[in-house]
Formats: structure tokens, C-alpha cells, sequence
């Protein structure tokens, strides 16, 4: 439904232009009521068009499901963890963190960036916590994150503590100033170092993804889980391959702003966390000689690869993730490090929702 609205509002902006120029040129052409429009009501009609269009647009751009208006009617849910093994260990002695339990909300790094935490409503200073980093989409501060994702409920119950940052213009810089919150968080929460879990949307799926590559901040997420990433294949290929990471990469077939991105960087990640994944070749390279013969090889390779990564089409070498619907993971990977690659059918704005998948997708996640 909020996608309709969206298409509805934006189909108002381009009246708005129709109008003003007609209004302008071909003031016939309009009339209300039998008569004629004037220059001044056309463009006062097109001024009202565009600002009805434009902030209708705006508020449903990032759109929000049931999900989500469940959460906002719930507002802040703190879940109570049920401490075990296998979501937290002993690793802080009492009183050594200043962190309260519970939503601290007005959080800020020595760089200026502002985020929230959020901790089990029976939160333990003694024990480390998994850290989840939720990184927010373009125009969304920590709090319309929060509600964008509902996390927090399920994130807390599963033992987590969750952290949401406001969104920074994407920019190197940006990436590590990002990528300093949980060594932030660490200061005054309980945190475990080797389970910091990275996830976002849009752009914040981008940084998340960023610090995951990138020689400065690589070594900070033990695995993530980024969606709608605006990185394409060709930005990875001269990107040096970091360590086998445990990456859950979500995408959707309709996203007409980053159309396929998630295919072609899942299939990056495949092949650094040494995935089978298929080998792209003429059957016999030595019969192309002459002028533009390589030229034609590399071409046929594109066309095959592109032809394999259609949206819609199962990718190579992958297996459907049994009890995760619309997910695939690859096989043969360095140390069983899961890949996996989601493909949901909502449009750029959407978040996949798949909380559950995510969150078990990170409790799975081998640490030494």
C-alpha cells in the first residue's frame, strides 16, 4: 500500500511540472468549471502539486509494514534475556561499566556521531554481550532506525545488546567514523569483542558492508548482515579479499535503485570466503587469436555471468537454507563460513523484515 502512495505522490510532482509550463504557455488548455484558468492559479495549482507530492513522498519513501506499526505502537520493548552458553559469556567484573541497563538514547562519539543503546531489560554487567550495530538508511536518524527495523525486541530476548547510529553521508570517512561505535559502546557496556554483528539498509547496509572490507576497520565485525547495499561488482573487483566472514546479504528482485547490486557483491564475498562458485571460460581459449579475439572472450564471459546472475534466477553453487525462506547458501566455503544471499520482492525502501533469520543467522556464528 505504501509503495502505491509513493508512485501516487510522485505522479503529483510531475503534474505539478505539466501544469506550471502549460499554465505558462498553453493557459488554454487548462479551464475549471467551463472557464478558463489564469496564468497566476496555474501556477499557484502546480506550487500546491509539487509540495503535496513532494512531502508525500518524502514520508513514504522508506516504507513502513505491519511490522513496524505494531513496533511504534509498542514503542521501546526491552525483552529479558535468558542468559545460556551459547549467548553470553563471563567477561566483565561487576561495576567496571557505566552503562545503565535498559535505552540510553543521547550516546555520541568524539566525532560527533550520535546513536542509542538498547540492552536486556535484565542486563548483567558481568557478563559480554554480542553486540548488534544497526546503521541507518539515508535521511534516517538512531530513532527512525529503530523503529524502521523493530530489532530491538528480538535482538535483547536473543541476549544481544543493539546499537543504532544516526546516518552519515557515505564518504570514506564516514565508514571508520562509523565503525568506531562499538569500540564506543564497549566503553561502557559489557560487550564480547570477537561477536560484534554488523547489519543495515540502503546506505547503512553499505556501511556496514564497507567496514567489512575496508583495510582500516576489517578486522571489527565478526560477521554481517547488509541489505539493498548500493555496491556494485565492478566497485569489489579491485578490492583485496579480507578473512572468511560469515555474511548474510539480503537484496530484492525489484529494487530499482540498486538493480542486481546483491547478487554481484554476494558472489564477491563467495569467492573470498573461498565458496565454490563457477568459473566463467571459453571451452578453448587457444582457438581465439587475432585482433579483438580476447576481447570476444571477455565478452562471452560477461554475457555468461550476467545471464547466471539474473534477478529471479538461483545462483550457482547454492542450496536453498533450509527454514529461511527466499535465502541460498553457498557450499564448500573456508571453515563452513555460512554465505548466504536472500532475495526478497519488495521495492528499495523496504526493509526485508527477515529479524528472526538475522538474528539466528548471527547466534550461529563460530567464534574462537
Amino acid at each position: 500500500m505504501n509503495t502505491l502512495f509513493l508512485y501516487f505522490f510522485r505522479l503529483l510532482i510531475v503534474a505539478s511540472f505539466v501544469v506550471f509550463f502549460v499554465g505558462l504557455f498553453k493557459t488554454e488548455w487548462l479551464r475549471f468549471r467551463g472557464k478558463q484558468m489564469e496564468v497566476m492559479s496555474a501556477v499557484v495549482l502546480s506550487i500546491a502539486l509539487f509540495m503535496i507530492g513532494f512531502t508525500g513522498a518524502s514520508r513514504t519513501y522508506y516504507t513502513v509494514d505491519e511490522h513496524v506499526t505494531e513496533a511504534a505502537k509498542e514503542g521501546i520493548v526491552l525483552s529479558e534475556a535468558t542468559y545460556s552458553n551459547d549467548v553470553a559469556t563471563a567477561g566483565c567484573q561487576a561495576g567496571s561499566k557505566s552503562g545503565n541497563a535498559g535505552a540510553s538514547d543521547d550516546e555520541k562519539t568524539d566525532d560527533g556521531v550520535y546513536y542509542s543503546v538498547r540492552t536486556p531489560a535484565n542486563y548483567n554487567d558481568t557478563i559480554a554481550h554480542p553486540l548488534l550495530m544497526v546503521y541507518a538508511p539515508a535521511g534516517k536518524d538512531r530513532s527512525q532506525t529503530e523503529d524502521f527495523t523493530y530489532l530491538t525486541k528480538e535482538a535483547t530476548a536473543a541476549g544481544f545488546i543493539v546499537a543504532y547510529a544516526d546516518h552519515r553521508a557515505l564518504s570514506p570517512e564516514a565508514v571508520v567514523q562509523l565503525a568506531n561505535i562499538p569500540k564506543v559502546v564497549e566503553e561502557k557496556w559489557c560487550i564480547d569483542k570477537k561477536r560484534i554483528f554488523m547489519t543495515g539498509h540502503s546506505d547503512g547496509g553499505t556501511i556496514a558492508m564497507g567496514i567489512a572490507f575496508f583495510n582500516g576497520t576489517k578486522h571489527i565485525p565478526t560477521a554481517i548482515a547488509p541489505s539493498a547495499v548500493g555496491i556494485t561488482g565492478e566497485d569489489l573487483a579491485d578490492r583485496n579479499c579480507v578473512k572468511p566472514t560469515p555474511v548474510m546479504l539480503m537484496h530484492s528482485s525489484r529494487d530499482k535503485l540498486f538493480p542486481n547490486f546483491g547478487k554481484h557483491a554476494i558472489e564477491w564475498w563467495a569467492k573470498c570466503n573461498k565458496c565454490d562458485t563457477k568459473t566463467y571460460k571459453v571451452t578453448d581459449r587457444k582457438a581465439i587469436s587475432g585482433a579483438g579475439g580476447w576481447e570476444s572472450y571477455y565478452q562471452q564471459e560477461l554475457a555468461q555471468k550476467a545471464e547466471d546472475l539474473k534477478a529471479g534466477k538461483p545462483l550457482p553453487h547454492t542450496t536453498p537454507v533450509e527454514g529461511v525462506e527466499g535465502c541460498v547458501a553457498y557450499s564448500g566455503c573456508k571453515n563452513g563460513v555460512q554465505t548466504w544471499y536472500c532475495e526478497g520482492t519488495g521495492m528499495h525502501p523496504e526493509w526485508p523484515g527477515k529479524n528472526k533469520d538475522i538474528i539466528g543467522f548471527f547466534k550461529a556464528v563460530q567464534t574462537n
